[in-house]
């Protein structure tokens, strides 16, 4: 078996082991500050502030860390992830109010790496006419993450706690860690030495007009899609009218997931086939598309059906953003692409969840459903008229 198919199989299960790790607590913050911190009244302002202080952190980061990868390596940058978010995980099951978590939140967006460098190293390591498909493997060890964290999280809230919880997930992101010190062989691109220099590199990036432009687009789309994460678990928890709403949650929030976990080789084999601009054109119409009757749905199972068709749509959206820009920039600069990338993505992650936690605590949830749908729509109309095909790299 060749190398780069080892480092696919041990980052799957790698990137599998991490998005567990990332999902057993988050889908139950907004419970935990009710439940065990004592904040009600303002839950989604500070569900929001939550969610956004992590991404802001790792939008500010991304751009160093991938620097970093390209210069050190992808698998060095891997391990620093995961050793700095099991730490701060660790510590978060022992707040006793929300400014004490808001402030770990902060830290654990300055440890954020261990997906996006796992995803670096497999398209440097990759045979090129095998990208695709080897970015929607491995996107399905984060969705079958996806699909059992919500759900072993949901249970361990439920029969434990979610502050236990919270100490889980630092051991297995451990676990993770581990699993790639022991099993990945990176092979790195030779490259002139050099200083670091992020505003460079975003020069770089944005001489590249193909990659600019996905930048920014995934700006958009990002906060489209975050804006409904601080408000999801207080949504099934309005609609199953259950005291006790984790395990609901954690189901609900699987079912996307899962998803996912089907939906992800198919988009990567039509990434390859058709191109990565048509992937995404289609999957947010369709994400877009599913978005807008959640804001009308009455039971759990109806919102549950909905967020699963919208999980096979959200997978390809993904897919095709990792995939262009593995196609638009040589190897050596991936490394620094993904960073980059990452912190586009993550700026719009901040934006999102603070202008929906707010808009939500102002003028209620649903409404919230048909905004982010008019998003999803209006982005992919951005990508079809704005995106220049991706028909060659840049050389370095």
């Amino acid at each position: 078996m060749s190398q780069h198919v080892k480092n696919l199989y041990i980052l799957w299960l790698g990137t599998l082991l991490a998005s567990i790790s990332f999902s057993l607590v988050g889908p139950f913050l907004p419970l935990f500050l009710r439940q065990d911190l004592g904040v009600s009244s303002d839950a989604e302002g500070w569900s929001g502030l939550l969610f956004s202080s992590t991404f802001f952190t790792s939008a500010l980061v991304s751009p160093l860390w991938g620097s970093l990868a390209d210069r050190y390596g992808r698998k060095v940058m891997i391990i620093r992830a995961g050793l700095g978010i099991g730490a701060v995980n660790l510590l978060m099951s022992f707040v006793t109010n929300p400014y004490q978590l808001l402030g770990l939140r902060v830290v654990n967006g300055l440890m954020s790496g261990f997906i996006p460098s796992s995803i670096a190293l497999v398209a440097t390591n990759t045979p090129e006419e095998l990208i695709g498909r080897y970015l929607g493997l491995l996107q399905t060890g984060s969705a079958v993450g996806t699909v059992l964290g919500p759900l072993v999280g949901g249970l361990l809230s439920h029969l434990l706690g979610i502050r236990e919880t919270f100490f889980l997930a630092g051991l297995t992101i451990f676990l993770a860690t581990v699993i790639v010190i022991f099993g990945v062989k990176e092979t790195r691109h030779r490259q002139p030495e050099q200083g670091i220099n992020i505003l460079g590199d975003l020069r770089e990036a944005f001489q590249n007009r193909t990659l600019a432009t996905a930048l920014i687009i995934s700006l958009i789309i990002q906060a489209a899609l975050m804006v409904l994460q601080p408000v999801i678990a207080l949504y099934i928890a309005e609609l199953s009218q259950q005291a006790d709403s984790s395990l609901a949650t954690g189901v609900i929030f699987s079912l996307a997931g899962l998803a996912a976990i089907i939906a992800a080789p198919f988009w990567g084999k039509q990434g390859d086939r058709i191109g990565f601009k048509r992937v995404m054109v289609l999957s947010l119409l369709i994400a877009g598309l599913f978005n807008l009757p959640q804001a009308a749905v009455q039971t759990t199972f109806q919102f549950g059906l909905f967020r699963f068709l919208f999980g096979l749509a959200l997978a390809g959206v993904s897919l095709a953003t990792n995939g262009l820009v593995a196609r638009v920039v040589s190897p050596d600069f991936r490394g620094r692409a993904y960073g980059i990338s990452n912190s586009f993505s993550q700026m719009g992650a901040v934006a999102g969840p603070l202008f929906g936690g707010f808009w939500a605590e102002a003028l209620g949830i649903r409404s919230l459903f048909f905004v982010a749908g008019l998003f999803l729509l209006g982005s992919s109309l951005a990508v079809s008229r704005l995106l220049p095909e991706a028909k060659t790299q840049v050389l370095r």
